[in-house]
């Protein structure tokens, strides 16, 4: 626990002026509101720089008088020499900034104006810097800066940073920069950022700006690792249609596999171009996650009739989870549900299988969802997140039944009340902790009662 996040006993006597420091430090946690006014001005009248951090955590107290000697203290430690105090007190000023039972809006500018024009002296001087005072260091910077050439560099290296909330900061500022070049500047940079959602940013504004080559750009951004600056490449009116899917043909023509037929494909796919669905059926079996689920996709969109339940077990099938969640994705969509008989089952030979068969039988009767459930249960040896799994499944099974008027037909009513029979050896003894740790709910039993299953 932080140290002042405790508080210590009055002492009967108190002569401020007698005590060492770290005495000082431990009465400004006081319960005596008189004992903490008399520690913090001490403090200041000492003019010890280590006493910064005291004096941070102080302006939030309850008492007036030592908020506001605090905050004069504070006034007088702002000066250049005592920096290094500042940065060790960096966690300190992190817990001023979530004080909100004192307005201390103007004291916070004071610091901020303060700390700006110090920023790389405190960045080097601090003990510890976590992402949130890097980002909060970064916009001091940003806010001292003037626009011209400083102001880019900055921006510059903030958009091309791996952290978020930093490049967005950066996006956030490019309308400080006054020259048009500059600003087109920055965005050609920023659109070859390591972060997706900043590269799509950047091309929004690229594609949209005036005496630019577009077509230039669009012709190196068209193959990018992001699907959503793919999309907005291709979807842009200045696309040459046929040069962007003959170089997609020519991709997907060379023997090796990489990354780049992952964008081709998709590249094709929103060209429409009609060879899309014929490369797809070639590369289902790649060994490229990406570029094997966007396979299955496209070709499961082509599929009609009797080949959607097809193409829905092969890819429930699949080894990787991120393929098999697309058979979940399309049934949530509105898609039939395969026969729910070869999904129990194959959820049963395979247990890595089952969370994607529970979630796809939540679109289908509530009984051969709970059929499966009690059937994976009767197995056993299920792993610790199948158990995880079942028990959330139950619980969501019994809200659902709430507002569910659908009764079973005879063998569902039949297998249920075998099952529930069965309860106890269900949850033996034997069986892991996590599954069902309080037994079956008590609406469970309401429910069959109601659809007169027992």
């Amino acid at each position: 626990m932080t140290w002042w996040k405790s508080r210590t006993e009055a002492v009967p006597t108190l002569d401020a002026s007698a005590l060492a420091f770290s005495e000082l430090k431990e009465l400004a946690r006081s319960y005596d509101g008189y004992q903490r006014e008399a520690v913090v001005a001490e403090l200041v009248r000492r003019q010890d720089p280590r006493a910064i951090a005291i004096l941070l955590v102080c302006v939030d107290d309850w008492v007036p008088g030592v908020g506001e000697a605090a905050k004069k203290g504070l006034a007088s430690f702002m000066r250049d020499e005592f920096i290094g105090h500042w940065a060790h007190a960096l966690p300190e000023l992190a817990f001023a900034y979530r004080i909100r039972r004192t307005d201390l809006r103007a004291l916070r500018a004071a610091i901020e104006d303060f700390l700006a024009r110090n920023t790389d002296e405190l960045e080097r001087q601090a003990p510890v810097l976590d992402d949130a005072m890097r980002r909060w260091i970064f916009t001091l910077r940003l806010q001292r800066a003037s626009a011209g050439p400083v102001l880019l560099a900055l921006l510059t290296q903030g958009v091309l940073a791996r952290d978020p909330p930093t490049a967005q900061l950066c996006l956030n500022a490019a309308d400080r920069l006054q020259s048009a070049s500059d600003r087109r500047k920055f965005f050609e940079i920023a659109s070859r950022a390591c972060l997706p959602r900043v590269r799509a940013a950047a091309t929004r504004v690229l594609l949209g700006e005036k005496d630019f080559d577009v077509q230039r750009f669009a012709r190196s951004m068209c193959f990018d690792t992001s699907a959503v600056v793919r999309s907005l490449v291709v979807n842009s009116s200045a696309v040459s249609r046929e040069e962007f899917a003959s170089r997609a043909a020519e991709i997907l023509g060379l023997p090796q596999i990489d990354a780049r037929k992952t964008a081709a494909l998709h590249v094709l796919h929103l060209l429409q171009d009609s060879r899309a669905t014929g490369y797809a059926r070639g590369l289902q079996a790649s060994k490229v996650v990406p570029l094997r689920r966007l396979a299955r996709w496209l070709v499961l969109c082509a599929a009609k009739d009797e080949e959607i339940d097809k193409e829905l077990m092969e890819i429930l099938a699949d080894a990787s989870p991120k393929v098999r969640r697309l058979a979940v994705e399309h049934i949530r969509r509105g898609a039939s549900l395969p026969r729910p008989d070869a999904l129990m089952r194959m959820g049963l030979e395979r247990q890595e299988v089952a969370p994607e068969v529970m979630a796809m039988l939540r679109s289908g009767s509530p009984w051969d969802r709970l059929l499966f459930v009690m059937a994976l249960m009767e197995r056993g040896n299920l792993s610790g997140d199948l158990c995880h799994a079942v028990t959330i499944e139950v619980d969501s099974w019994c809200k659902a039944m709430a507002n569910c008027y659908v009764p079973p037909k005879e063998a569902q009513k039949a297998a249920v009340a075998a099952f529930w029979s069965r309860r106890k050896e269900l949850l033996s003894e034997e069986s892991p902790r996590t599954l069902l740790p309080y037994g079956f709910p008590s609406e469970m039993e309401l429910h069959l009662r109601a659809f007169r299953i027992i």
